[in-house]
């Protein structure tokens, strides 16, 4: 066949292999009530009024979205005391970091990231033939060191990707040294502080970041609707920054890039503060429950301020997966972020936290 070579710089993108979805496991094993405790999802799901929105909105579905999300960004505005100018929307946050590097980075050019962290940054940056310098994390607990990723700054870097709480490890910057990296940075580096998880987090010492862009820093916070808003199939985030910023993005924004029955539901996620403190208290109970159960078995969890927890389980990851898998219990496996003794575990609800815990020690067992 003839065609178009593909560009070169794309071959360094390795294609995101999604997991089987859970009907087809159970199919496939002969097994019922399988938990997916794999990808950092809300177990109670959205909120009552979400979804009553959404049935809401069902019959309008034959009309355009509204291209500016006009009625989300108002109600976001107002609740975070913002600017309607200083956010954006995308078809999840993912689908800002293609903005970012699409505006920012030129081909050759930089970006630095730390390791573990979320991999569409390296994705993002491939995409316009970027360079991603990954800065390892520090110690146990998978500390950010940021003069060593202040030390990986150059004239070529554009864009510092800071993920907090961080995925995979769920461990945060700290507010002072975070501070002190900003005002250190050159200029013309956009700092992307992706905070996906940050309902979630319970330490002062944790950076809000909206004072950075009151202070016209150049820094974009990324947050989203999927994790404790529990509207990961709709795919809606956003991103808040300076003015310009948004402007800037808004150039390569396509006009109806955030699907409507999204925005409705979004909405009225925002009214139901009661679903959002059972999503954190749920997630308070259930770290506390998987800590003392892994204990027991002699594991210690990194600390974290997600929805999650990185554990090194001493034993080969994906031999984990696949024997946790026929327990009914479907985890992320830490190879795929260069650890392949950790596996990340979702927290659930008490009952699913419990098959977990049982499901494990008798999978360490068999691996013994």
């Amino acid at each position: 066949m003839k065609k178009p070579e593909m560009r070169s710089c794309l071959e360094k993108i390795k294609p995101y292999v999604p997991g089987k979805p859970v009907e087809e496991v159970e199919r496939e094993l002969g097994l019922k009530n399988v938990i997916k405790m794999a990808s950092n999802e809300n177990p109670l799901g959205p909120s009552p009024l979400a979804i009553e929105a959404m049935k809401k909105h069902a019959e309008k579905m034959h009309i355009y979205p509204d291209g500016n999300c006009y009625y989300l960004k108002e109600a976001l505005a107002q609740k975070l005391g913002l600017n309607n100018e200083q956010l954006i929307f995308g078809n999840g946050s993912d689908e800002i970091l293609s903005f970012l590097t699409l505006v920012y980075v030129n081909e050759g050019e930089e970006a630095v990231t730390v390791a573990p962290s979320f991999s569409e940054y390296d994705f993002a940056m491939r995409l316009m033939a970027g360079i991603p310098r990954p800065v390892p994390l520090t110690g146990p607990d998978f500390g950010y060191d940021f003069e060593a990723i202040l030390g990986a700054v150059n004239e070529n870097t554009r864009l510092v990707f800071i993920c907090s709480p961080n995925n995979p490890t769920g461990s945060t910057a700290g507010k002072k040294d975070l501070d002190s990296f900003i005002e250190r940075l050159p200029d013309n580096v956009v700092v992307v502080l992706d905070q996906a998880y940050l309902e979630y987090v319970t330490d002062m010492d944790h950076p809000g970041g909206l004072d950075y862009v009151e202070q016209g820093k150049p820094v974009i916070l990324l947050r989203t609707f999927s994790k404790i808003y529990g509207l990961a199939g709709l795919r809606i985030g956003y991103g808040i920054a300076a003015p310009e910023i948004i402007r800037e993005l808004n150039r390569v924004r396509e006009p109806f890039n955030v699907n409507a029955m999204a925005q409705s539901a979004a909405l009225a996620a925002l009214e139901d503060s009661g679903h959002l403190e059972k999503s954190r208290s749920l997630v308070s109970a259930s770290r506390k429950q998987l800590a003392e159960g892994l204990a027991e078995m002699g594991l210690k969890p990194v600390p974290d301020q997600a929805n999650f927890c990185f554990l090194d389980i001493k034993v080969d990851s994906r031999k984990a997966f696949q024997s946790l898998l026929k327990k009914g219990v479907i985890v992320r496996t830490g190879d795929i972020f260069g650890f392949p003794t950790y596996i990340r575990v979702t927290y659930g609800t008490q009952e699913q936290n419990s098959r977990f815990l049982k499901a494990l020690e008798e999978t360490l067992a068999e691996l013994a």
